[in-house]
């Protein structure tokens, strides 16, 4: 059983990149994306502290099963033994969300 889903899409910069993002996140879900500030400065990135750099949403429920299959169905159904936490967690991430059968948007 899912208890949650977490989708996180981190752009390393605010602006229209974030703003692009959070549409995608909420096209994905059909829920408001919430933004995430950076906490501290690295200057080879260039991030400053408290600038928002990604966003996130919490799925829960069927729509969060359905999401994970077609994220699976993605990654072929095969991840690694690293993908996996000691408290029955894990993660993994998609290169490019149009393999979750979402329409480029070009706008």
């Amino acid at each position: 059983k899912v208890e949650k889903l977490v989708l996180n899409l981190c752009t390393g910069e605010s602006g229209d990149k974030l703003t692009k993002a959070a549409k995608v996140l909420s096209d994905l879900t059909g829920q408001d994306p919430v933004e995430s500030k950076a906490r501290y400065t690295i200057r080879t990135f260039g991030i400053k502290r408290n600038e928002k750099i990604s966003v996130h949403v919490t799925v829960r429920g069927d729509k969060a099963e359905e999401l994970l299959k077609r994220g699976l169905k993605v990654k072929e159904y095969e991840l690694r033994k690293g993908n996996f936490s000691d408290c029955g967690n894990f993660g993994f991430g998609i290169d490019e969300h149009i393999d979750l059968g979402i329409k480029y948007d070009t706008s």
